[in-house]
């Protein structure tokens, strides 16, 4: 029985909207799905802060557009959250029905956490098992969100008449929208550049093994441009555009071209230094290549500085690698977003229901 599943992504700069219908519940977990809607609506800065809805009316109003746009036909909602103060990492623990494993998690991980259990959403993903000593250990990653980060997306959410039926990380979906052909036996990052945060996930064999949040993304060097040539940000967004991290065009624009390699350097110095501590702590798993997405990946040039600082292949990544583009999707929609959008694509995707 066909079934159909939305994907919910609210961002620092917009909403996205990705409506997946699948074969059956199976397909969703593993398969292949049809994309049957998208949509997507602007947000103004400061609606959407490190990854947390400040301004609910604002979203609400644009996840109301978003879902218009795309003709939704399904009410309930899977949303992401990727705040730098969600808690991802590996862990550990004594094997047990997953069930009592979740129960047993505050107690569990509350030394591994910078807050409070009680005040954090855990949840753990298992991707490996092992034997410790006669003791069946699962290997996995720990997920711990704020619940306060978490509700204010909801009442978001909730205000524009829709149900979270699920909520996921950003760093999940930004994997599972990719998740094809040789991502079945490599090791391969995909890093999402977006406005204010860049997510890094690390796949072996399709299970991700490493997430990290980055706080920082595209706007900052749009930032850094207006204020060194002392423009707004439309003008500041076409110098970036224009200039890339190539030669300046013209002498008057250097400002801007040392601003942009200046801030794009920190960040791909993040990026690498993340790559090299999951290579320190997982001897004969190196990264094999790079699959880049997002508003902030498209920065002309970006894809060659990242590949010279760690010497690995980099390329576009491909939001729509799972999913065909349905009839009753304007073609106007979904053009220049095929490395845009995995995040709202892969949130309609995971585990059955």
């Amino acid at each position: 029985m066909a079934i159909k599943r939305v994907g919910l992504d609210i961002g620092a700069t917009g909403v996205r909207v990705a409506e997946v219908e699948f074969s059956n519940a199976t397909a969703a977990a593993t398969g292949n799905g049809t994309l049957v809607g998208f949509g997507e609506a602007a947000l103004p800065r400061g609606a959407v802060q490190g990854g947390e809805v400040v301004d609910v009316s604002l979203v609400t109003a644009a996840i109301k557009k978003a879902m218009s746009d795309a003709s939704a036909s399904v009410k309930e909602v899977t949303i992401g959250v990727g705040a730098e103060s969600v808690v991802v990492r590996e862990l550990e623990v004594p094997e047990m029905p997953m069930d009592q494993l979740r129960t047993s998690l505050p107690f569990q991980v509350q030394e591994l956490l910078p807050m409070s259990a009680s005040e954090a959403m855990l949840d753990f993903f298992p991707t490996g098992q092992r034997d410790n000593n006669g003791m069946s250990m699962l290997r996995g990653i720990l997920v711990a969100a704020p619940k306060a980060t978490v509700s204010q997306n909801l009442l978001a959410v909730e205000a524009a008449g829709l149900t979270p039926k699920r909520v996921d990380i950003n760093g999940f979906a930004l994997l599972r929208s990719q998740f094809t052909g040789d991502a079945n036996a490599r090791v391969i990052a995909f890093v999402d550049v977006g406005a204010t945060l860049t997510t890094v996930v690390v796949s072996q064999n399709g299970m991700p093994r490493l997430v990290r949040t980055l706080p920082t993304g595209g706007q900052a060097v749009s930032d850094v441009v207006a204020a060194a040539m002392h423009v707004d940000q439309a003008q500041a967004d076409e110098y970036k555009r224009r200039i890339g991290l190539g030669q300046a065009p013209d002498p008057s624009w250097q400002p801007a071209q040392e601003a942009i390699t200046n801030t794009t350097r920190d960040l791909v110095e993040s990026i690498r230094n993340t790559f090299v501590y999951h290579s320190s702590n997982n001897p004969g798993e190196a990264i094999e290549r790079v699959a880049i997405t997002g508003g902030g990946a498209h920065l002309p040039g970006l894809g060659q500085y990242l590949a010279s600082a760690t010497r690995l292949p980099v390329s576009y990544g491909n939001s729509f690698a799972r999913v065909q583009v349905g009839k009753k999707v304007s073609g106007e929609a979904t053009r220049g977003q095929e490395a845009r959008v995995p995040i709202a694509v892969g949130l309609a995707f995971g585990e059955a229901a």
